[in-house]
């Protein structure tokens, strides 16, 4: 596979599209907007989300990676939900990492609704006792489902019914999320998020339009790829900048939205932001060629993480006393693994986070062909926050 170096120019496309007939050129009302307004308190969630989301994909330690989908949202989820339990620098690193705003309660950055499956869980030690306050809160602001399990016994069964319940909640998508070393009789507490959506487009890629084309790979070698193409002229959202175009098309029923991203400098999406980005989206006719992918990552996030500014939940000083005053527990893993599926039809996506606790031991058409390393993003259109983000470096690997 050819590794995607960080040097490499990206840019963000968004595409919008509006429900109706297929007639080609046929005008369509106007596309709905990818972010709407929020209140002052969400749009700071969203903000960090954003920010969190681009730092996790320009991640150094993850920079060989070819093809890399993450779910901010998911692992903004998991950490806060570790993070309620956490106390002075272990909390205030949390915090500063997850660039949550304020000294306040975490907020979810991401709710479920019709087309989008949420699921959060925590798995206790049986007999540790759990401070109330901490399972209230997990409870009441996550919707988490609590369940005991005694990983001092047996740490390989609890990870197996760990793994299948989050493989139910993704549909079969993410089923092994734990891998064998990962949960230890040592272990205490996982916290779990889990996303999974099945949404089809607005309008759909006609299938008789998809035909193999080139690709361009990041070290400037070609790939032969089925290329999706809109009808000709069709109305979408689109913007550009220095270096970047983008297109946006909705989901059916408008709750959810996809943004490809075709080359631009992804520092200036960082100095950007997202749904700055996002909020540039204008309708006009333009042509679409993206292709048809499959993409799937599998990490261990703790390292970068570390890197990112939050060691102390990782080491032996660390301060989860909000949890349980029965034992000092660190992080020993953060496990995140996606899937995305985009065709003609619609997107599948999943994505779960595992926190593993252990105890201290209108104009001219626009002509967009993404035929060269892009980013995409699945947002939230009543909010903005980022579901999936990912980078795609070879569409056939």
């Amino acid at each position: 596979m050819t590794v995607l170096t960080r040097s490499f120019a990206l840019g963000l496309v968004a595409l919008l599209t509006a429900c109706g007939a297929e007639p080609a050129r046929e005008e369509l009302p106007a596309p709905l907007p990818v972010t709407q307004q929020v209140t002052s308190g969400m749009a700071e969630v969203v903000k960090a989300a954003d920010g969190f989301g681009l730092d996790l994909l320009t991640a150094p330690a993850l920079a060989s990676e070819p093809n890399l989908v993450l779910s901010p949202a998911s692992v903004s989820t998991a950490l806060q939900m570790a993070g309620e339990g956490a106390k002075g620098e272990t909390a205030a690193q949390i915090r500063k990492v997850l660039r949550l705003p304020g000294d306040g309660p975490l907020v979810p950055p991401v709710a479920g609704h019709e087309d989008l499956k949420v699921s959060n869980t925590a798995w206790i030690q049986r007999g540790l006792g759990i401070k109330p306050g901490y399972r209230d809160a997990v409870r009441d602001r996550f919707g988490a489902a609590t369940s005991d399990e005694d990983f001092v016994a047996d740490p390989g069964g609890a990870r197996d019914r760990i793994n299948r319940t989050v493989a139910d909640q993704t549909e079969g998508r993410i089923p092994d999320l734990f891998p064998e070393t990962a949960i230890t009789g040592d272990t205490r507490l996982v916290l779990a998020n889990a996303l999974y959506l099945k949404v089809p487009w607005a309008r759909e890629f006609p299938r008789d339009r998809t035909v193999d084309a080139p690709f361009t790979r990041s070290d400037g070698s070609t790939v032969s790829v089925p290329m999706m193409r809109t009808e000709p002229e069709v109305m979408l959202g689109y913007a550009e900048g220095p270096g970047y175009q983008a297109v946006t098309l909705p989901y059916r029923g408008g709750r959810l939205a996809f943004t490809v991203i075709v080359p631009g400098a992804l520092e200036a999406l960082r100095g950007k932001g997202i749904a700055a980005l996002l909020g540039e989206i204008r309708p006009a006719t333009v042509e679409l060629a993206m292709p048809r992918f499959t993409v799937r990552s599998g990490l261990d996030l703790s390292a970068v993480l570390k890197e990112a500014g939050m060691p102390a939940a990782f080491g032996p000083t660390a301060d989860f006393s909000g949890i349980t005053d029965e034992a000092q527990l660190r992080i020993a893993s953060v496990q995140h693994k996606t899937f995305v599926q985009v065709d003609e039809e619609g997107t599948e996506a999943a994505a779960a986070t595992g926190v593993e606790a252990r105890a201290v031991s209108a104009e001219l058409p626009r002509i967009v062909t993404v035929d060269r390393p892009f980013l995409f993003v699945i947002t939230d259109t009543a909010t903005g926050a980022p579901l999936f983000l990912g980078r795609i470096g070879d569409p056939a690997a």
